[in-house]
């Protein structure tokens, strides 16, 4: 491959200053110029540069999830030319395993196979790109999985391949709202995902503003652009910072354990490779943002390894990722990991469930203000999937503080709406067809079984609150058995007492 002609530039400096304790103070830089995207005309990337930065610093596998038409090729190929590298390109779903290693011909020995390289054979490479890598074939994503994960093609090294990069359409969902769905794409292998450091969901048009979008339809007619900085000369700064950064590596120890123990507990499981991946790949992130933030800057932490999770999660390869609640994760993660030992919070925070927490935060003894318990029993009811739910919640929180710890006003006004119709005796009356009379009799038959003790009472209040349009998420029985967990979990009365 012929190599491209470097423009002359300044080079960016590093700041000297070691980088900041994760824990301790720093100071947010101004937004940097953009050096990768903005300048080959990629509108909307300019918040990914610090990920793309760090995928070259530390060389490790970079996968580009996005619609087709969005660029993905485009830059990827631009960057394998500013670095004067020896580039491949494989389209994964017309790929065939001889376009990857040649030939195969016996050898002069009739004891083993070589193989006659080709133009597009992958022993020289330097770079190598897969596109569209969930149409793969079964069989031949076994053997690009050697590629990514180790660098080795039939388990023979490839001693010259430096960046191992791939792109793929997003995978199809259940949505039926789904406004495009690429046939033959297919989630991703979580194995073959779990490989990839980077896993970067890249901007489409609608996620542009609109004078971004005027740029874009105008720079068609601009010709090609070039960088304005020596990339090879870029990257080689941040891989100095990365590897100052492994040598005395900060404590983010207890983050990472904090956020695997919430993801765990929001039924997301990641290996002790993604663990460990993504504190590698943090590094890189703040290598990145403190080479491309200029001198003096000091980049914040929490924001390098907020980027290092949303751009490492290996879910987005098999779908749509809720990025909200993951921050929600990060940010408690984060918080967590921050609170001295002997802070309440470090308590509740290690409990996943929003339940568990007001459970643990309404006993009598626990050192929480008004405000703090008030903002758990927001959270608790909030998180309740159902309207039936949330009122089981809404009666039995009430029943547990209402004689105890005091609540925020708004927190009490969210408890009474939830239990004006449990608490205030219905008057109507209706006539009922259909499913509504299947309702009322399933509940006539259940508040039947129930007794005369102040829980079985409740629950009696409860069911028929919903009468006669209610269970439309949750059974009548199921939000009986629901509502007896609750009155058990927060120790209410025993179900044998009398009521008053």
């Amino acid at each position: 491959m012929k190599k491209p002609i470097r423009p002359r530039v300044t080079a960016v400096p590093i700041p000297p200053a070691d980088a900041p304790e994760p824990n301790g103070p720093t100071a947010t830089p101004a937004a940097a110029p953009s050096l990768l995207t903005r300048p080959l005309g990629l509108l909307g990337w300019h918040k990914l540069e610090p990920v793309l930065l760090a995928a070259l610093a530390t060389g490790d596998p970079l996968l580009l999830i996005g619609k087709h038409g969005t660029a993905k090729s485009f830059l990827l190929e631009r960057l394998a030319q500013s670095l004067g590298l020896v580039y491949r390109f494989y389209n994964a779903s017309l790929l065939n395993y001889d376009d990857l290693v040649g030939i195969p011909v016996p050898d002069a020995a009739h004891t083993a196979l070589r193989y006659i390289t080709t133009p597009t054979a992958i022993w020289d490479a330097e770079v190598v790109f897969i596109d569209e890598l969930n149409r793969t074939r079964p069989d031949l994503q076994n053997k690009l999985f050697s590629i990514i994960h180790e660098r080795r093609v039939q388990g023979v090294a490839l001693e010259k391949l430096r960046y191992r990069w791939a792109a793929m359409n997003p995978a199809p969902t259940d949505d039926p709202d789904a406004t495009e769905t690429y046939l033959g794409a297919e989630p991703l292998d979580p194995a073959l995902a779990d490989r990839f450091a980077f896993l970067i969901e890249v901007p489409d048009w609608c996620d542009l503003a609109d004078n971004e979008k005027r740029d874009l339809l105008a720079d068609q007619f601009r010709g090609r652009h070039e960088f304005p900085v020596d990339v090879p000369a870029l990257v080689a700064r941040t891989k100095t910072v990365f590897e100052r950064y492994c040598t005395r590596p900060p404590d983010l120890a207890p983050y990472f354990i904090a956020l695997e123990a919430q993801l765990r507990g929001a039924g997301t499981r990641l290996s002790s490779r993604r663990i460990s991946m993504l504190f590698r790949t943090a590094l890189g992130v703040h290598a990145a943002r403190t080479t491309l933030a200029g001198p003096g800057a000091r980049p914040d932490w929490e924001s390098s390894v907020f980027l290092a999770l949303a751009h490492g999660y290996p879910g987005l390869a098999a779908g749509p990722v809720d990025r909200g609640a993951l921050f929600a994760l990060h940010r408690q993660a984060w918080s967590l990991s921050r609170l001295a030992d002997d802070d309440p919070w470090k308590e509740l925070l290690h409990l996943t469930d929003p339940v568990d927490r007001v459970l643990a935060a309404s006993r009598v003894d626990f050192p929480l203000g008004e405000a703090e318990l008030s903002s758990l029993v927001l959270e608790a009811v909030a998180t309740q999937p159902t309207d039936e739910e949330r009122a089981a919640l809404s009666l039995v929180l009430y029943l547990r503080l209402r004689n105890g710890k005091r609540i925020a006003a708004t927190a009490a006004e969210t408890l009474g709406t939830q239990l004006a119709r449990v608490l205030t005796p219905a008057t109507s009356t209706y006539e009922v067809y259909g499913r509504q009379l299947t309702n009322c009799r399933e509940v006539a038959a259940l508040c039947s079984e129930l007794g005369e003790c102040l829980r079985d009472r409740y629950a009696r209040n409860l069911l028929n609150a919903f009468l006669p349009d209610g269970f439309t998420a949750l059974e009548a029985r199921h939000l009986r058995d629901r509502f007896f967990a609750l009155w058990e979990k927060f120790g209410l009365e025993p179900a044998t007492s009398p009521a008053p």
